[in-house]
């Protein structure tokens, strides 16, 4: 692919990112223009909860998860980035630890801006400020009502949820990745807040539905579409 091609195909795709909604051909060019190329592959981590760079990422090919889990299980934040959308900015804008793990589940192309960089767009351009502002304020809105159903989570869905952490935590969210070792049952009881039996209801459950494959003290991820299912 030619140079030229490939930077007509990332102007496409930087037009439909709602950041950048309503700005002129020009200034999505330039913007482009201070996109540093990253690629990262399936399982790769791109940043980890509490850690402290501030970079912000637009998603321009493949696609990636973000996960956070409560320090006693019960609670989980999950979202889906695919292409055109971004995230880090938050990070960007207050220069605070990371909130989230993301970790891409196919190889993904990024473009990444530092912080400084994307403040100094949003002093020259207003229009990218105010299309920030109304993606946070929308993000609130989905947040306020994923908190409600929270509170309800099941035991299967706090199962599911800690072994996405782990498996990112480990770079192994992919298909055949392994927890190796895994935590043991009462482990994952202890640390969502369930019973033992219940926990290996689920792991029982998600076994013999083909989504993972235990042995000892082995863990291993067969179907990442199906774990991620309900959450």
């Amino acid at each position: 692919m030619t140079k030229l091609k490939a930077a007509r195909q990332v102007e496409t795709i930087l037009s439909q990112v709602s950041l950048l909604s309503g700005l002129e051909s020009e200034q999505i060019r330039r913007f482009g223009d201070d996109l540093e190329p990253v690629t990262v592959h399936t399982g790769q981590t791109v940043v980890e909860q509490g850690e402290t760079s501030n970079e912000m990422y637009v998603v321009l090919s493949g696609r990636l998860v973000g996960l956070l889990l409560s320090p006693n299980g019960k609670e989980v934040a999950f979202t889906e980035i695919t292409a055109g959308r971004y995230f880090g900015e938050l990070s960007a804008l207050d220069n605070r630890p990371r909130s989230l793990t993301i970790s891409a589940v196919e190889t993904t192309e990024l473009g990444r801006m530092p912080a400084v960089k994307l403040l100094e767009w949003m002093a020259e351009v207003p229009r990218l400020s105010r299309n920030l502002a109304i993606d946070l304020a929308e993000r609130n809105r989905v947040l306020t009502e994923r908190v409600f159903g929270l509170v309800v989570h099941d035991v299967d869905k706090r199962v599911r949820a800690l072994l996405i952490q782990q498996a990112q935590e480990a770079q192994q969210l992919k298909p055949g990745g392994a927890l190796d070792p895994s935590p043991t049952h009462d482990q994952i009881a202890n640390y969502i807040g369930a019973t033992r039996e219940a926990v290996s209801r689920v792991l029982a459950r998600l076994s013999a539905s083909g989504v993972i494959e235990t042995g000892r003290r082995r863990l291993e991820i067969l179907d990442i579409e199906q774990l991620f299912e309900g959450l």
